[in-house]
């Protein structure tokens, strides 16, 4: 072991571990954690964001017996004063960059649940310092940002990442992506995926909203605006939720929803990259995403699929396919928020949670018993592994392609009812440039990051 992998305080546990199993040593009541100094401790986490979800990650976080939280950050003191009541021991901050600044070596692992566009930046500064990284869902607001997360922590094995999408760890979802994987739908002919957003949960297909509020004096906006071009504070028009719909912060019903919904189908078939995306929708605006979309995606053939392409296709404000297009009964009452895998053979629904799934063979519902599978607290697994144990089940490898693959989605609204061309390698549109100005974010002045 080189001084500077003790240096970083970050050398590569699980591989430590194996080493000294190998070796015959005994690590008697072993905690395959080591502290900045070489000190045997818990994790030390920081969380990026703590009102709303952030809250509920904080919580289940600090709920695993080997973490200790040692710093909190959030621009609504609000929210950082209620988080602080309950880690008495954590330092607060309002500004993630003085937090990495001052207590980056006390540091171990990171968790990011804040709005879409600065999820990159904080997950990115966050790997740069070989941290592990646990980040809300979709990993990141662009095309760009999502493709360099994940090569980002491709190169970086010996750190632990998880994307937030806890219902992907519930066993019922995995032993569903296993039964995939054995090929119980057959050859796939076709994915479909919808969710009720936004409908009721926050405004789509709006013009930008006029005219302009005080600021309230617990949040710092020019922190809460952070990457994003500088537009006036109004009154619940974006903080703390309905951001969501609106394009300089979030990623739409589709990149809020989706990555809980698809991953059933997405993860286990192995999907690469689109060729080619249509949004149909009537209301998009420069502002906001439409209120409501079909988006229609082809993915190439491979392995699952025999070889013929593989047709996608999202649906959301409460839009749904007839069941009969997805092998099901003409009669099926559908439910919301769900993904359906229709092959030759079988057509598998898998919610986005709870324990219930459905197979129809020849239109009928059957009983089929999925395999088993791993499964787990999915924030609580992201610590395991991070402590040396197993690997997580929805690592940035996975989450980086998918979240690229529905900001792909998300960008075709701002163009809708036209088919666009995919050049992923490229990592542009070929029949028409003028969307490329958004694969890439420019980020205001001051906020760069190295890997961005």
């Amino acid at each position: 072991m080189t001084e500077s992998h003790l240096a970083n305080g970050n050398f590569g546990r699980r591989t430590f571990i194996k080493s000294a199993a190998a070796a015959g040593v005994v690590l008697v009541g072993w905690k395959p954690t080591l502290g900045r100094g070489g000190v045997l401790q818990k994790t030390n986490v920081a969380s990026v964001g703590v009102g709303g979800m952030g809250a509920s990650d904080l919580g289940q976080i600090s709920s695993h017996p080997e973490v200790a939280m040692v710093a909190l950050c959030d621009v609504d003191r609000n929210n950082l004063k209620s988080a602080a009541g309950k880690h008495k021991d954590a330092k607060t901050f309002v500004d993630f960059r003085e937090m990495f600044d001052s207590m980056g070596d006390q540091i171990d692992a990171v968790s990011v649940t804040t709005p879409d566009h600065m999820h990159a930046i904080i997950a990115m500064m966050a790997l740069n310092q070989n941290k592990h990284v646990y980040c809300q869902k979709p990993l990141a607001h662009s095309v760009h940002e999502c493709r360099a997360l994940r090569n980002t922590a491709i190169a970086k094995p010996e750190l632990a990442t998880q994307m937030g999408t806890q219902n992907a760890s519930r066993v019922m979802k995995q032993r569903c992506m296993q039964g995939v994987r054995d090929g119980i739908c057959g050859q796939i002919k076709e994915i479909h995926a919808w969710t009720d957003r936004p409908n009721g949960w926050w405004p789509q297909g709006n013009a930008r909203t006029p005219g302009s509020n005080p600021v309230p004096a617990q949040l710092e906006w020019d922190l809460w605006l952070g990457t994003a071009p500088d537009r006036p504070y109004i009154d619940k028009a974006y903080a703390p939720f309905a951001w969501r719909g609106v394009r300089d912060f979030g990623c739409g019903a589709l990149g809020d929803m989706a990555c809980h919904i698809v991953d059933a189908a997405f993860q286990p078939l192995d999907l690469g990259d689109p060729k080619t995306v249509i949004c149909e929708a009537t209301d998009s605006t420069d502002d906001q995403y439409p209120s409501t979309e079909v988006v229609k995606m082809v993915f190439a053939g491979n392995k699952a699929s025999g070889g013929e392409d593989i047709p996608f296709t999202w649906y959301d404000g409460k839009v749904t396919p007839p069941p009969s297009q997805l092998g099901l009964p003409a009669d099926y009452k559908l439910p919301q928020n769900v993904v359906v895998i229709v092959g030759d053979k079988a057509s598998l629904l898998v919610p986005q949670g709870g324990d219930g799934y459905k197979y129809f063979r020849k239109g009928m519902e059957r009983n089929m018993e999925m395999p088993q599978a791993r499964g787990g607290n999915h924030w609580h697994l992201w610590i395991d592994e991070a402590r040396g144990g197993d690997p997580c089940l929805t690592p940035l490898s996975y989450a980086g392609k998918v979240s690229e693959t529905l900001a792909i989605g998300a960008l075709a609204s701002r163009t809708p009812n036209e088919m666009l061309e995919w050049d992923a390698k490229g990592m542009k549109f070929t029949n028409k440039p003028e969307l490329n100005q958004y694969v890439t974010r420019k980020y205001r002045d001051g906020w760069s990051v190295a890997g961005l």
